[in-house]
């Protein structure tokens, strides 16, 4: 319990930031390691044509060299390709954690990459997205980016690019790209754990002063029709994603996904529902709500609506005080899990910042109210809908 208000206290109040800074501190006393997040904006946008995942690559072929380092310093590395962004995590002890970020800071500000590596990562990173080409997970996302943003925009295409399309990067071009994309300007560092208030002064020097560097993102061209896509399971997936704008009432947008999807799950009243999952995406300019179920195919078409009336469902009369109460206990209780972690905070801090979102709060859970859910709902518009399954036209009767 003394764990969980600590948690809860420290999600309401982060550290106060100045205009303009782009290096945020949040001291933790009772954090037992320090997370530090390096959020850099380059994407799938600031990628030419034909070269599609040079960005991810480029991450990864430029921390490949420092692992060892991290290793000796017991400091972990997550690198993640996000669509308006790439993503470093450090996760370090309270007296390594330093060092192991200004060893990434130097990686990627200062060093040259290292053709050897950018080899060997061109090889695995193909092997890893040529082995993920087949999961119909990744397939349904793939459909669904390409119908939500259309298929000619930057985010329209997988984040990471394709096996076929890292296979053709060479080392001279990755070279290239860090030294235009990767750069301090384009930076923010987020750092939670049991560190002074003035921890970031020691990453001033690999900092650019002023506002933050993005490219801008053309507007996205959605599907006005559903989109159905054949692939061969014995199962079918149905997606909705509903697009909300930069202003969106995120924290609201969050519950209403949750409460949306209790009523399309797998239970006593619906065990034809195999697997269903929601999720919001927030990016420069807005997000999406995405909501994904695995349903059989003779009943795809059924699931769209039911999901589409499970959004809408909250439209209508605010929930009662007693029944929203409860709902957003529960509520709550799953936002404590996922900004749990120490890393999971810094990531929401970093991308608060990056997005010119305040980082007084993180979570504004509990000041959620009835009306607040029902707005949200309100804004949602007509849903992207997308198939994904083994669609065969019933034979008709003779």
């Amino acid at each position: 319990m003394r764990r969980t208000w600590f948690v809860l206290m420290m999600i309401a109040a982060a550290a106060p930031a100045a205009a303009q800074t782009r290096v945020i501190v949040r001291p933790e006393p009772g954090t037992p390691v320090v997370a530090a997040e390096v959020l850099i904006a380059v994407g799938p946008a600031d990628e030419a044509a034909g070269k599609e995942g040079i960005t991810y690559l480029t991450a990864r072929s430029v921390t490949a060299p420092i692992l060892p380092i991290l290793d000796s310093l017991e400091a972990r590395l997550t690198v993640e390709q996000q669509k308006d962004a790439v993503s470093f995590t450090v996760i370090a002890a309270p007296d390594t954690w330093e060092e192991a970020t200004r060893t990434l800071l130097v990686a990627l500000f200062r060093d040259p990459v290292d053709s050897v590596a950018t080899v060997r990562q061109r090889t695995a990173t193909a092997a890893e997205l040529a082995a993920r080409e087949g999961s119909p997970a990744d397939a349904l996302a793939r459909e669904v980016d390409k119908a939500v943003f259309g298929e000619d925009h930057p985010w329209g295409h997988p984040a990471v690019g394709t096996a076929a399309s890292v296979r053709r990067l060479r080392p001279s071009e990755v070279d290239a790209f860090l030294r235009s994309g990767f750069t301090a300007d384009r930076a923010v560092v987020a750092i939670v754990g049991p560190v002074e208030r003035g921890a970031g002064e020691a990453l001033a020097a690999f900092m650019e002063p002023g506002p933050l560097r993005t490219t801008e993102i053309d507007a996205p061209s959605p599907a006005t029709e559903p989109v159905r896509q054949t692939y061969q399971a014995i199962t079918a997936w149905v997606s909705a994603t509903y697009p909300f704008t930069a202003d969106a009432d995120e924290e609201a947008i969050r519950l209403l996904s949750r409460l949306a999807l209790e009523r399309v799950s797998f239970g006593v009243q619906r065990p034809q529902v195999y697997d269903a999952r929601a999720e919001v995406v927030r990016h420069a300019g807005g997000g999406e709500l995405r909501m994904d179920l695995v349903v059989p195919p003779n009943e795809a078409e059924e699931w769209a609506g039911r999901l589409a009336q499970a959004v809408s469902a909250y439209a209508e009369e605010p929930l009662s005080g007693p029944i929203f109460a409860d709902r957003l206990r529960r509520f709550r209780g799953e936002r404590l899990l996922e900004l749990e972690s120490p890393e999971a905070r810094a990531r929401t801090l970093a991308r608060r910042t990056m997005l010119g979102l305040p980082t007084t709060t993180i979570s504004d859970a509990d000041a959620l109210t009835p009306d607040r859910l029902r707005a949200a709902a309100r804004a949602m518009g007509d849903p992207v809908v997308v198939y994904l399954g083994p669609f065969v036209e019933e034979e008709s009767g003779g």
